[in-house]
């Protein structure tokens, strides 16, 4: 089925659901039934849209968000100079613009009271979020946070795209143990 024109469910939830089940699933949606079965010994394709669905989730119910076009309008062109990058595109209008709920939890405020328990990660060059924010953060958290910071670029430390073993191997051993380093690590590029 192409992923074109009109249609019940965006493209990628198509293209996850229908990968691995039977002819008719669209029908089934389309009139609220049950999903035919998978043929048997088939494994069910993994949702595609599983994890911008959750992303949405988190970031759509944990905010306020503009509901006005022209806002996400100045914003494109302002943040179109300011970070050409990749400003335009991170300012732009999303589906929170038009989440039905409002945010479920009160906003937190970031402070160096609470438990040491912080890792931090970071590109030096992440187009996405830029190395100034994540040091605005990292002071605001204190000696609770420590922060690694990688010579590299690209969106994502740790297993997604990266292959900095120094990097890696301080995330894992605070995944598995809890220790972290005892101060702020950085971490050089290393060749792919």
């Amino acid at each position: 089925m192409p992923c074109s024109g009109r249609r019940l469910l965006p493209c990628s939830t198509r293209i996850g659901i229908s990968a691995g089940r039977p002819a008719g699933i669209w029908q089934a949606l389309a009139a609220n039934r049950p999903l035919p079965p998978l043929p048997a010994g088939s494994e069910p394709a993994p949702d595609a849209d599983n994890e911008l669905s959750s992303h949405l989730y988190v970031i759509c119910g944990g905010n306020r968000w503009s509901k006005s076009v022209r806002s996400y309008q100045r914003d494109v062109a302002i943040d179109r100079i300011r970070y050409p990058s990749y400003g335009a595109a991170a300012a732009n209008i999303r589906a929170c613009a038009y989440w039905p709920s409002q945010p479920i939890d009160p906003k937190v405020r970031v402070s160096g009271n609470g438990p040491s328990n912080v890792l931090m990660t970071q590109n030096r060059r992440d187009p996405g979020t830029p190395l100034t924010g994540a040091r605005q953060l990292r002071a605001a958290f204190g000696d609770r946070a420590r922060m690694v910071t990688v010579d590299q670029g690209g969106h994502g430390v740790y297993l997604f795209g990266s292959e900095n073993t120094c990097a890696s191997d301080t995330v894992t051993t605070f995944l598995t143990t809890g220790g972290r380093p005892a101060h702020d690590r950085t971490c050089a590029a290393e060749p792919r």
